[in-house]
């Protein structure tokens, strides 16, 4: 954990360079990161394969929450993707910033296992509900996962949405949007909490896209899901 947490730190002005030489970023909503305590599961939408390098900097330089654990597989839709997981770089990549492989088709209690451990040592997981990256700039739906692992640990969850805008030369707009956290209860329906995780990132999402909030802004979410 001392490793993974030095590596993403050390992360931090590599990150800032590449999001701000190619994005116009902007975050709201960093003060809901500021009112919880680990562990706690991020649920995100999935717009590149640079996500999970982009929460080094909505963290800010100096936070208490690293090291965050990442929630992914090794066996992608891109050719090229494949490749890279082939000759080694990914797994190596993967290995450098703590993120562990779920395999589609294992079956859903197989595949939590680890992100429950994880849990377990107060780490903090970060999935990404729709299970691939989304090209269109859509937001797919979700499959059950987050929402079976927030309700049997009992974990709070914290709602990002990404969203790309126009692009200005070299540069384009991303903007990212992070909501409340979210109490699941245990006898929570499945399908209600993965209906309120899809409508509270498309709120933040719409928001993002409609009506950008100033930095810092609160974005409101929805605090209990129950029967």
């Amino acid at each position: 954990m001392i490793f993974l947490r030095i590596s993403q730190f050390l992360t931090w002005p590599i990150a800032f360079i590449y999001f701000h030489l190619l994005y116009s970023l902007r975050v709201n909503g960093r003060e809901n990161l500021k009112k919880i305590s680990r562990p706690f599961i991020i649920i995100v939408n999935h717009v590149s394969f640079s996500d999970s390098f982009l929460f080094r900097l909505i963290l800010g330089f100096s936070t208490p929450h690293l090291p965050l654990r990442f929630m992914a597989v090794e066996k992608f839709d891109w050719r090229w993707l494949n490749f890279l997981s082939d000759i080694g770089f990914i797994p190596f990549i993967y290995g450098l910033f703590g993120v562990f492989i779920v395999v589609p088709g294992r079956g859903l209690q197989k595949n939590l296992e680890e992100a429950k451990r994880l849990i377990s040592h107060k780490q903090n997981i970060v999935i990404y509900p729709e299970g691939k990256i989304m090209i269109e700039h859509r937001i797919a739906p979700f499959k059950h996962g987050a929402a079976v692992l927030a309700a049997e640990t009992h974990t709070p969850v914290i709602p990002v949405s990404l969203c790309l805008g126009g692009k200005m030369l070299i540069r384009r707009a991303l903007t990212v949007n992070i909501g409340e956290p979210i109490m699941v209860t245990s006898d929570a329906k499945t399908e209600a909490t993965v209906k309120l995780f899809y409508d509270t990132i498309a709120g933040l999402h719409a928001d993002a896209k409609n009506a950008p909030l100033t930095s810092g802004a609160a974005i409101p979410a929805s605090s209990l899901v129950k029967n």
